[in-house]
């Protein structure tokens, strides 16, 4: 996005910490990270002083410039640098950053990263299973460990309708580990390392690429139905091939875990809010906050 409009050369509010309107229009009008000098207009408002409007390229879209934690598949999710530019610009390390609607975490985990603590929320109940697990990670040994040790050989019924998607070996595997989950979840012994192995599974369940369980398709928080699948089937001339699920899962969690999160993120990761509902109203987060 290059447009970065400033309304005012007063104090925005440092009594939270944020930095005055002065000090960030010098460093918009300065700013230079992606190569490119800031230009400076003059956006005029009826009956106000005209407003200075930068024009610069203040994130990149680059696919890798982020942390490896955030690079899980969602449709239409915004790049990390994106909420960095202005969490870094406009908090200070301890402050709370909420986003009243998290989906994949991009804001909240970005804001962890940079000591600030967190609080999001989604109606959408796939966002917490996509966010928790990420703020929390375990290390990669459990994760290997947790499937190394999963039974997933499945001899009961399957949801065949699911066949358009996957391979009859992997659909069996996906189903014994859904079970596996819910039985762990109803004896309330799910744990960090399940919830991430879920996270990964989740995510993992459809896409465009042999990185997901499925034959071509789109990503899971916008998977089509069994009847335009079959249709995108017809029209690639494409049969589900088999995918191993541990492997699948194993590798995409290398990807993640790869960098340790910082050691400064530690306090504010533990503290951080998740909210499933409406953002209409949110009584968790105290007012004035």
């Amino acid at each position: 996005m290059p447009f970065m409009p400033v309304v005012s050369d007063s104090s925005i509010a440092d009594r939270r910490g944020v930095r005055s309107a002065k000090a960030l229009i010098e460093e918009l009008a300065r700013f230079d990270a992606f190569g490119r000098a800031s230009e400076r207009l003059e956006l005029a408002i009826d009956g106000h002083d005209p407003v200075p409007v930068f024009v610069n390229e203040f994130w990149t879209a680059r696919q890798r410039a982020g942390h490896p934690i955030h690079e899980v598949s969602y449709r239409a999710c915004f790049k990390p640098a994106l909420p960095r530019f202005f969490i870094e610009r406009l908090t200070r390390p301890g402050a709370l950053v909420y986003d009243p609607f998290m989906g994949r975490g991009t804001t909240l985990i970005e804001a962890v990263l940079l000591g600030r603590r967190a609080a999001g929320c989604d109606i959408n109940p796939v966002a917490r299973v996509m966010v928790e697990p990420r703020l929390r990670p375990p290390s990669i040994e459990a994760v290997e460990a947790r499937l190394d040790a999963l039974q997933l050989e499945w001899t009961g019924e399957v949801w065949e309708e699911l066949l358009v998607f996957y391979h009859p070996e992997t659909l069996r595997e996906l189903t014994a580990l859904r079970r596996y989950f819910l039985d762990r979840a109803a004896a309330e012994t799910l744990d960090d390392v399940d919830r991430w192995i879920r996270m990964v599974a989740v995510n993992r369940l459809t896409g465009h690429s042999p990185g997901f369980f499925s034959v071509y398709t789109l990503p899971p928080n916008q998977a089509v139905t069994i009847e335009s699948q079959e249709r995108i089937n017809r029209k690639r001339d494409q049969k589900p091939p088999y995918r191993d699920v541990r492997t699948l899962i194993r590798r995409k969690s290398r990807q993640l875990l790869k960098t340790p999160l910082p050691v400064s993120s530690l306090l504010t990761r533990e503290r951080a809010l998740l909210i499933q509902g409406s953002a209409d109203a949110t009584p968790q987060l105290a007012d004035e906050t």
